[in-house]
């Protein structure tokens, strides 16, 4: 098991709700942004990619999506910093080090939306890369580790690693973009079958991290406590 050391439970609650936060934020931002768009097209809206819905020009509700993606970003940037604090061994201070850098870009991407088209398809490549890295880190952590990467952050993080892959895969890395899909309008578009999977693992990952968190820290108070009792006797 993974040395840690016990630290004020309030810090640990700090980590755990703010990682809640941000997966809340970002699913409120982008579920009313869907909604709206969705009573302006329908069903084509999940045949669009979900950063569509951050475009001034064409998405109704962008600055709810953009403004959520922000509050999000800055969630995930104070948790990462409340789990390098706990003390989780050298695999949590790597996955807080990359939840960092994937929480700093989503703030970008919010900032620089979809009109912004230079700058958006740099910080989205970055974000996907930064994603790969901590998917592959959660995921070797469970080898030596299975204290940080219980079962369910396994199960979330390889599929994220899967989703993550197969974007890379499918990114047209000369122009840091995706091709346009040329299906019909009543068939499924792959990439944004796949950038809709990514986008949800990403808010379920951070909740998985922070129940995660939730254990060890309760596991971390009680051991302070045993031996707080131990050492008065």
């Amino acid at each position: 098991m993974a040395a840690y050391y016990p630290i004020n439970y309030d810090f640990h609650r700090m980590v755990i709700f703010t990682a809640l936060a941000g997966a809340i934020v970002s699913a409120l931002g982008l579920s009313i942004s869907l909604i709206a768009k969705y009573l302006q097209i329908g069903s084509l809206v999940f045949n669009q990619r979900p950063d569509f819905l951050g475009n001034y020009i064409d998405s109704p509700l962008a600055y709810i999506f953009n403004m959520g993606l922000i509050l999000a970003g800055i969630c995930i940037l104070l948790a990462m910093y409340g789990l390098q604090q706990l003390r989780l061994g050298h695999f949590g201070n790597y996955i807080s080090i990359a939840g960092f850098t994937v929480g700093a870009f989503i703030i970008l991407i919010g900032i620089y939306p979809i009109n912004y088209l230079f700058e958006h398809r740099l910080f989205s490549t970055v974000f996907l890369i930064s994603t790969l890295i901590l998917y592959f880190l959660t995921l070797c952590s469970r080898l030596n580790h299975k204290d940080i990467c219980p079962l369910p952050l396994f199960g979330v993080s390889l599929l994220g690693f899967i989703s993550a892959s197969l974007l890379a895969l499918m990114l047209n890395w000369s122009i840091l973009d995706f091709s346009p899909c040329t299906h019909q309008e009543t068939e499924i578009c792959a990439v944004s079958l796949v950038m809709w999977c990514q986008t949800n693992l990403v808010m379920v990952w951070c909740i998985m991290l922070a129940l995660t968190i939730k254990k060890l820290a309760r596991q971390s108070y009680q051991k302070s406590i045993v031996n707080q009792l131990t050492a008065s006797y």
